[in-house]
């Protein structure tokens, strides 16, 4: 792993290029890959990580790629970009995955960015096969919509390796009306997790440990434990090889979070993860694309 200020090249040397992203299961790990691939000489770091010891202070592009959780970005997306040193002067892009409604989740990152000093210089939306398994099977049809998808990336990370600049897309009144904060997602996710079981098919192989990019998994008699820092990503259940991850609510937490209500996973709803990010890839906190 290279992690040095300046990558020498062809006998001179290239700025510093990052790319952050928050993946559960592999479509925004995917993106960062393929704009990384474009940009040439970039790492790419997991959400994951301590971001003191991932800092962007002297980096001169700077991405952040991640799904749209409740119309929003995925909380600890937005603890770990708190806590981000960057570098204010640099282009900073921003991509957000999703399957239907983006929501004010740029309007989080730029905000969050303000703060810093700085501002998005480049939003886009790439809409994404939808993996919120407690609530519906994955949609639109993968096998469908991935190549879709994929299409839409090379237009992306070739508008990104101009430094092309791009206003991000804004709530809608309509959708500003209909959900004006993110507080009742942030609010239920410290009790989220409690609504997943293991069923009997559970192998212990520990996939589920190493894929949670909120390390809130821990094995424990050699069953998965979840650590009450969940963020609702579906990692663990789409990358499990025995499908052996349910999620059922309770009646306790349906009377306290009632938009949870129909929360529901069996094993007979399709699982799904990129088809491109193996469990090796998204295990890996951070990689360096040439």
């Amino acid at each position: 792993m290279l992690n040095i200020n300046f990558i020498r090249k062809n006998g001179g040397f290239t700025t510093k290029k990052v790319i952050y992203y928050f993946s559960g299961t592999g479509n925004s790990m995917r993106a960062a890959y393929r704009i990384a691939s474009a940009l040439t000489d970039t790492e790419i770091i997991s959400m994951r990580c301590d971001p003191a010891e991932v800092p962007a202070a002297d980096a001169d592009i700077i991405g952040f790629v991640f799904p749209v959780y409740f119309w929003t970005m995925p909380e600890a997306a937005v603890r770990f970009i708190k806590e981000l040193k960057i570098n204010p002067g640099a282009y900073i892009f921003g991509i957000s995955t999703l399957a239907a409604i983006n929501g004010h989740s740029f309007e989080m990152l730029d905000r969050l960015l303000r703060q810093k000093g700085s501002s998005l210089s480049y939003g886009r939306t790439l809409h994404s096969v939808g993996n919120s398994m407690v609530t519906y099977s994955p949609m639109p049809f993968p096998k469908l919509w991935v190549p879709r998808t994929e299409k839409r990336l090379t237009v992306i990370s070739a508008e990104i390796a101009k430094q092309k600049f791009r206003k991000y897309p804004r709530a809608s009144a309509l959708i500003r009306m209909m959900y004006s904060s993110s507080e009742k997602y942030t609010n239920m996710l410290h009790e989220a997790d409690r609504g997943f079981v293991v069923t009997n098919k559970c192998v212990g192989c520990g996939t589920c440990t190493k894929v949670c990019p909120c390390n809130n998994i821990l094995m424990k008699d050699g069953k998965p434990s979840f650590m009450h820092q969940c963020n609702f990503c579906m990692s663990c259940v789409g990358y499990c090889p025995k499908k052996a991850i349910n999620y059922k609510v309770s009646p306790e937490m349906k009377e306290k979070y009632p938009f949870i209500r129909n929360f529901n996973l069996t094993e007979k709803r399709k699982r799904y993860h990129n088809p491109h990010v193996s469990i090796a890839d998204i295990s890996a906190d951070r990689n360096y694309i040439e």
